[in-house]
């Protein structure tokens, strides 16, 4: 239909709701819809499972009859909203607007619950692309609030699992027709720290089932995995109306960043959360908390090549204009809640904090301006929970959530030594205590070609993810690369310093965020050192680089801007 949208004086905000099939999503959106308190709602469902019951559920809560009181509910008939539904989804927003454009009412809000397969990062970007193509719905409304709902009492079996998507339809599809629909051939638990990473609000639903220790375990854990997210607790889906129906509270949105300032701000969150539990250890005691936010996930290649004199014969695609928004602040925190009404930390966040100590789940950021050899790097990867048969296929490492039963006694991690690792000696690793770990990462034979290096329990990827910025031309970055834009100084902020000896290499380097449980933080720093080049081997990179193109844009260190690199 070409019928008119009429544009509002405010945007009607839109809540994204994710999670598994069996999380409660359903129960959380009843439960919202119940005690509305006058609010105007538009639902949209897509749930591949159950959509018919999800959907009745909404049209018994809207009644029936003519325009006034028609179901504000549209269902999906495609399946998952960030496949081939994405242009349904779209569409169902509008058809809703123009429902409410005949009353002359504007909805408070919109909600749309997303099936259990669904990526939340790509239904984000999806709204991203169209709100840049100009698409008339979202002149109307803007995506403002995303919603994980976590199923407690299944969390650690999923995050220890092995399994690809396609062979759990319990979590995404009720029967046979609906699991041929599913086109995913991600790791659960993959999928599962996406959901949590991409989330204003984090929904811990059926605590009921689960103990005490259990859930401050929980809690912790999502805190560390999302540092800015607010993590709620709940029975039967009841939550509070600000969660479902409110804006995120504070700067940081993750419906506004995409996969860069995710993982740029996961970084930044970390060594803040770092440093003030070192402060805090060094104080013997007391608590407090920075934050921004932060998050990342896709598909790739480990390193192949055994020579870091290689040279670079596969590179990634440059980073695309006007890649990224910026957003995120910062506080320091003593016991008590920050004054400032913006402040995304609360009481709630601070006991999370507590429980994260409490049980030594723990995150830090390694930090290098120095690549590491692809042989090397190898050995170091193998001692993470990855390994692969390779006449099967199949994952042959067994490997559970540490503290899964919870309580401090379980996250006991055995002091292993660097050195075995360095070897490819079998045995426990400190590497095995990590469940979770994101970054950027420096190769020796990709001399062009950032690095994401990505795992979660039994899965890990490295791949391209793209030309470092030194080496990608400035009209190519965000804003075509202008001193003035707030990305921009946020992309400089990356580079090398004047006084450091890896200024001459632009913004190449190793940025990993390490979340885990009982880690040995040191160790796994010795570990990762081991993978460096040495001064003779970066004798040799140094030569071998020569030879590639050379980088288009340095740091002009006076102004602390980008430039055109001199030939």
């Amino acid at each position: 239909s070409d019928e008119a949208l009429e544009t509002p004086m405010k945007k009607v905000p839109i809540t994204l709701l994710s999670g598994f099939l069996g999380a409660g999503k359903t129960t959380l959106l009843r439960q919202a819809l119940e005690n509305k308190e006058g609010l105007k709602i538009a639902v949209v469902v897509n749930d591949v499972a159950k959509v018919n019951i999800d959907s009745k559920l909404v049209r018994e809560r809207t009644g029936t009859g003519g325009d006034e009181n028609m179901a504000d509910c549209v269902e999906l008939q495609n399946g998952c909203a960030c496949c081939n539904a994405s242009d349904e989804l779209l569409q169902s927003i509008s058809q809703l607007l123009r429902l409410a454009n005949r009353r002359g009412q504007q909805y408070d809000r919109m909600i749309i619950e997303l099936s259990g397969v669904a990526e939340p990062k790509n239904i984000r970007r999806e709204f991203s692309e169209a709100a840049e193509a100009g698409h008339i719905a979202l002149a109307v409304c803007e995506l403002q609030t995303m919603i994980t709902v976590v199923d407690s009492p299944s969390f650690s079996d999923l995050y220890s699992s092995k399994d690809a998507i396609t062979s759990r339809p319990d979590l995404c599809a009720e029967d046979a027709a609906e699991q041929e629909a599913i086109d995913s051939e991600r790791k659960v638990v993959d999928l599962l720290v996406e959901q949590i990473e991409c989330a204003d609000f984090i929904v811990l639903n059926k605590k009921d089932k689960c103990s005490d220790e259990q859930m401050e375990t929980l809690s912790g854990i999502a805190a560390n995995i999302n540092p800015t997210a607010h993590v709620v607790m709940s029975e039967w889906g009841k939550v509070s109306l600000d969660t479902v129906f409110g804006a995120p509270k504070g700067s940081s949105w993750v419906a506004k960043a995409d996969d860069e300032d995710d993982l740029r701000d996961a970084v930044a969150a970390a060594k803040q959360l770092s440093k003030k539990r070192k402060v805090s250890e060094a104080a013997g005691g007391g608590h407090g908390e920075g934050h921004s936010h932060g998050h990342a996930h896709e598909h790739g290649q480990a390193p192949d090549c055994s020579e870091p004199q290689c040279s670079d014969k596969t590179e990634g695609h440059g980073h695309s204009q006007g890649h990224g928004h910026s957003h995120g602040h910062s506080h320091e925190h003593g016991g008590a809640p920050c004054a400032d009404s913006a402040c995304s930390i609360d009481t709630a966040r601070q006991a999370t904090t507590s429980a994260a100590q409490k049980y030594g789940i723990t995150s830090f950021v390694y930090s290098r301006r120095r690549p590491f050899h692809p042989q090397r790097l190898m050995k170091v990867i193998l001692q993470l929970p990855v390994k692969v048969d390779p006449d099967s296929g199949n994952l042959v490492d067994t490997w559970e959530l540490p503290g899964a039963a919870g309580g401090a006694a379980a996250v006991e991690a055995a002091d292993t030594g660097a050195a075995a690792a360095a070897d490819g000696a079998v045995g426990p690793s400190v590497m095995r205590n990590i469940i979770r770990s994101k970054g950027f990462v420096w190769v020796a034979n990709q001399h062009r070609s950032a690095q994401y290096w990505s795992h979660a329990g039994h899965y890990f990827e490295l791949r391209a993810l793209g030309l470092w910025w030194a080496a990608t031309a400035l009209d190519q970055w965000p804003d075509q690369g202008k001193a003035d834009s707030k990305e921009v100084k946020r992309i400089a902020d990356d580079f090398a310093t004047q006084s450091d000896p890896a200024a001459k290499w632009g913004d190449r380097r190793q940025e990993v965020v390490f979340i885990g449980i009982g880690m040995k933080e040191e160790k796994i720093e010795e570990l990762m050192d081991s993978c460096l080049l040495t001064d003779e081997e970066m004798v040799l990179y140094q030569s071998q680089s020569d030879k590639a193109p050379p980088d288009v844009v340095a740091l002009d260190f006076a102004s602390m801007s980008p430039k055109v690199a001199s030939a």
